[in-house]
């Protein structure tokens, strides 16, 4: 079967931000193929929203309203239930989307048979523009790899990820609890479960940064035992696979720790000293020695020409 826009299906989640929504719907819009059907998943819309979608229902934006406000997470499992085309894409409204997304999406799911996530890497292409030569792709051939891409620094980003539908309805639900504002990293690997996922390495996808974003405020996580449960995933994941993914999770145990505490658990940085962080890591079977002692001195230039022999995934041009 070959794959055309009018299998894709596009949900924006739509709160109170309509002027960044009509930027991204016009995105969509402004996309070099033509046939997706997109769909505005206003949940709890303002009146500002609501009136973007009235002045894009000419456009062919259809609207769902659903009362309630459902965070990502929940309008993430909403399009897990209504869902009907065979590719479904997730975006969120503040991001900015290159003309050439969806078709080059589409020859991803073309050329790569069980493809099952397809997504960009994060950036800004007005650094790089983008021409007919950037299409190339890093095919990550089942679950063990793309968690091991993830783990060892691979660029990408959750905005306006894909989904063959049928594994976006088998993916677990969304655990908010477990893993906190980094659920979106278990929520892609549980999808690519026996399937494969593709990350386009020109950034597609420009992620705004702006205020009121959740993700600028990291008084609301991820806390040091929601890090320690997705690093426990990758653990899994990559000790399934081959034995060179069980050598770099070793390798690169610890230096995703100090990523953890220094980005991402601010939140805990009053409540526990980083050795206190470590030492719970440790218990919980993310840490050795051994490792952490590479990790102290295998460093920077080095640590990154190891990890590359040990694991670097195919790449093609679509």
């Amino acid at each position: 079967m070959s794959y055309t826009a009018k299998d894709v299906e596009v949900f924006f989640f739509a709160h109170d931000r309509a002027a960044f929504l009509r930027q991204a719907l016009d995105c969509y819009l402004n996309q070099t193929v033509h046939g997706a059907r997109l769909v505005l998943l206003a949940n709890a819309p303002t009146e500002e929203v609501l009136q973007v979608a009235r002045d894009y229902s000419s456009k062919g934006v259809e609207l769902i309203y659903e009362p309630k406000s459902l965070n990502v997470y929940g309008c993430t499992e909403r399009c897990q239930n209504i869902a009907s085309r065979a590719i479904t894409v997730m975006a969120h409204d503040d991001d900015l989307i290159h003309p050439a997304y969806l078709e080059t999406l589409l020859k991803a799911y073309n050329q790569i048979p069980e493809l099952n996530v397809a997504l960009s890497a994060m950036g800004d292409w007005d650094d790089q523009p983008f021409n007919a030569c950037d299409t190339t792709t890093a095919v990550l051939h089942n679950a063990s790899e793309f968690s091991a891409y993830i783990f060892l620094g691979g660029s990408f980003t959750f905005s306006s990820a894909s989904y063959r539908t049928e594994a976006l309805k088998k993916a677990f639900r969304p655990d908010f609890k477990q893993y906190g504002k980094v659920q979106d990293v278990p929520f892609m690997l549980g999808a690519c479960t026996d399937g494969k996922a593709a990350i386009l390495q020109f950034p597609f996808i420009k992620y705004r940064l702006h205020s009121g974003q959740d993700c600028q405020t990291f008084s609301t996580g991820p806390t040091a035992e929601q890090w320690f449960h997705l690093d426990g995933l990758h653990k899994k994941l990559m000790n399934a696979g081959e034995k060179n993914l069980q050598l770099a999770w070793k390798l690169n145990t610890y230096h995703r720790l100090r990523i953890g505490w220094r980005n991402w658990c601010l939140c805990e940085h009053g409540k526990m000293t980083f050795s206190q962080y470590l030492a719970q890591a440790r218990k919980q079977g993310l840490l050795s020695n051994l490792s952490q002692v590479s990790g102290l001195i295998v460093r920077g230039s080095l640590r990154k020409r190891l990890l590359n022999a040990l694991f670097t995934p195919q790449k093609m041009i679509l």
